[in-house]
């Protein structure tokens, strides 16, 4: 540091240690101002302005807002399918009952048909049976015809 005009560097021991002192106080401020000026640097780009603020915390209400709104809609969209899947549970149960009454119709069709088919084809049976009993029946007559002329 250098020394102001008027004083000597010769002169009394305590003035320079004023001096010394004094210059020792004025480079640690002037390191404190240098290193306040850089936080202000770093406070100016991270400062935000209340404008810009008041738009920002007004847009998240705005957000927040739209956020309730569409949960609402949410809550009725998910007790409509709620209702339908309980819908679908009581179709699905309704339409097992209704198969199985169906396929139990089936087999009871299906049985009453193979007893007719089987009835038809017993009557069929019996039809050609009572034919050839009357064919049999006829040959005999005449068979008995015969014996009778001959007797």
């Amino acid at each position: 540091m250098a020394t102001p005009l008027g004083w000597s560097k010769a002169g009394s021991g305590s003035v320079c240690l004023v001096f010394d002192q004094l210059g020792d106080v004025i480079e640690s401020q002037e390191e404190l101002i240098h290193q306040l000026r850089k936080v202000m640097v770093l406070q100016d780009e991270n400062f935000v302005s209340k404008e810009e603020f008041q738009a920002v915390e007004e847009k998240l209400v705005e957000e927040k807002a739209a956020h309730a709104k569409t949960k609402v809609l949410l809550a009725k969209e998910e007790e409509k399918l709620q209702f339908a899947l309980g819908e679908v549970e009581v179709l699905s149960k309704q339409l097992e009952k209704e198969r199985l009454a169906f396929e139990k119709a089936l087999s009871s069709v299906k049985s009453k048909v193979l007893q007719e088919s089987k009835k038809d084809q017993l009557i069929t049976k019996c039809n050609e049976i009572e034919s050839h009993i009357i064919k049999q029946e006829d040959i005999l007559n005449g068979k008995e015809n015969e014996i009778k002329e001959l007797q």
